[in-house]
């Protein structure tokens, strides 16, 4: 383990009670001639069955941007095998496989588990080529204490109109958004308050009260060969790049508070 490597460790340790709503890694490939999708599931529910043993269909869902605003719309099946406990799942379409957690134990274990769901995919499939990997934090602040310690928390950079609200006003709604580019990779930086039962994405289930929501997303469009290793080394980098912003944007008292 380098220097580097070892620090984020230990930033990661340290940041283990963070408020996650969500950890997610995606790999996407482009539309193949010949993907025999229900084959592939049906082989993929087999050899993942142990860790995830549950399994459903949902419709793909896509934001699409229209006059009238953003709207959804469906765009095929998405097959999802997910643990007895539902805090993890395993996401296959014609184009994607991501693997989704609300119990992040650290990123050597989302890692083992990416790379047990890219082999399955290998084994049951001949996908040449990917052509984008993202690696996504999603962190949610609820609770009337916490929200208006924000300021205490989190630098001005994401804060938005969290941090400039008018003397006596009660901030309703506030969306921030950045798009950092890093060499071959670029990190997505969102930051929201929204109300109650109210998201930002529509994978990220509301809840019933307000919440302040930080998402980091960090991909890498290129064009690569289908490789477990090297998709597993990216995904390592991708989440140092996250890791390493979040670290950025957060204070001491955040530390103190969810450290």
């Amino acid at each position: 383990m380098t220097d580097s490597e070892a620090a984020l460790a230990e930033t990661r340790e340290l940041l283990s009670n963070a408020p996650l709503a969500r950890v997610l890694v995606q790999v996407r490939w482009p539309e193949l001639t010949n993907f025999r999708f229900d084959d592939l599931v049906t082989a993929m529910a087999r050899t993942l069955s142990d860790q995830y043993p549950l399994k459903r269909r949902d419709a793909e869902l896509q934001i699409v941007f229209t006059p009238a605003g953003p709207q959804q719309e469906a765009n095929g099946f998405v097959h999802r095998f997910t643990s007895a406990m539902e805090d993890w799942s395993v996401s296959v379409g014609e184009a994607f496989l991501a693997i989704e957690t609300s119990n992040y134990k650290g990123h050597g274990d989302l890692v083992s588990r990416l790379r047990t769901a890219l082999s399955a995919l290998a084994e049951s499939s001949q996908i040449p080529v990917i052509n984008r990997i993202g690696y996504r934090y999603t962190n949610r602040i609820t609770g009337a204490e916490d929200l208006t310690k924000l300021g205490e928390r989190f630098a001005p950079s994401v804060l938005g109109g969290v941090g400039d609200a008018p003397t006596g006003s009660e901030l309703v709604h506030s969306i921030t958004e950045s798009v950092y580019r890093l060499d071959s990779a670029h990190l997505l930086v969102r930051s929201a308050q929204v109300g109650p039962n109210e998201s930002i994405d529509p994978t990220l289930p509301p809840v019933s009260e307000k919440s302040w929501i930080l998402d980091l997303d960090a991909y890498d469009e290129g064009r690569r060969k289908f490789d477990v290793n090297e998709i597993s080394s990216l995904a390592t980098h991708l989440s140092s790049i996250a890791s390493t912003q979040f670290n950025t944007v957060t204070t001491d008292k955040f530390s103190e508070r969810y450290a």
